[in-house]
């Protein structure tokens, strides 16, 4: 009866080491499924734990860490060119679908001239009157800046000034004409802004300053 018995339990424990066997040959051909660590923001990529060149660092809202493979570069900062003139053309597209488009120029007030101070040189030519665009009192009240347009010299120059007080009105009148020592000249006609300062010889008291050229 004994050699029955040990020839099972023989044939048993066979069987058990063929199954061991087997498991371990299973085993050692297919690798155990690797498992993912899935980054809680929107991270840039999903990191294998168990491969070699694995970094798991820094995922997240943020990305990989620097130096790290993967790690996302830097975004360069946006070219910033120079602000377009007015006038300027922009052409856009290329070939037979380009466009040029003309930035307009907005009107903006004009700039004030500005007068050319002169003062009265007696002994010109064909004296004549002239009217005069302004007068301005100082604050002294004996005092008037007188501005008026004439043309270029040796053309047109002030001669002399004419003052004539009256009860309620003070006239003042400008001569103009032509520097004879100037000969022949040919001078352009272009209007200018001129101003000359006339001293009162009493005060205006509310006097009104009349154009005797007007």
């Amino acid at each position: 009866m004994r050699q029955p018995i040990r020839v099972v339990v023989a044939a048993v424990a066979a069987v058990a080491a063929l199954s061991i066997a087997v498991a371990a040959t299973s085993s050692a051909a297919t690798p155990p499924a690797p498992s993912e660590h899935t980054p809680s923001g929107p991270g840039i990529a999903t990191c294998v734990i168990q491969h070699p060149d694995c970094n798991d660092m820094g995922f997240g809202s943020s990305g990989s860490a620097p130096g790290s493979p993967g790690s996302a570069a830097a975004a360069p900062p946006p070219v910033v060119g120079p602000p377009p003139v007015c006038g300027s053309k922009h052409v856009s597209a290329s070939g037979p679908d380009a466009t040029v488009a003309t930035l307009p120029c907005v009107p903006g007030p004009a700039p004030r001239p500005q007068p050319l101070i002169v003062v009265p040189r007696s002994g010109m030519a064909n004296v004549r009157p002239i009217a005069f665009s302004s007068a301005t009192v100082r604050p002294d009240g004996r005092t008037v800046d007188i501005r008026f347009w004439s043309g270029v010299e040796p053309c047109s120059v002030l001669d002399h000034v004419d003052v004539a007080y009256g009860t309620d009105t003070v006239t003042i009148t400008l001569f103009e004409g032509a520097d004879p020592t100037a000969g022949m000249v040919a001078c352009p006609d272009i209007a200018m802004l001129k101003q000359v300062t006339v001293p009162l010889d009493q005060e205006l008291a509310g006097r009104r300053i009349l154009d005797g050229a007007a």
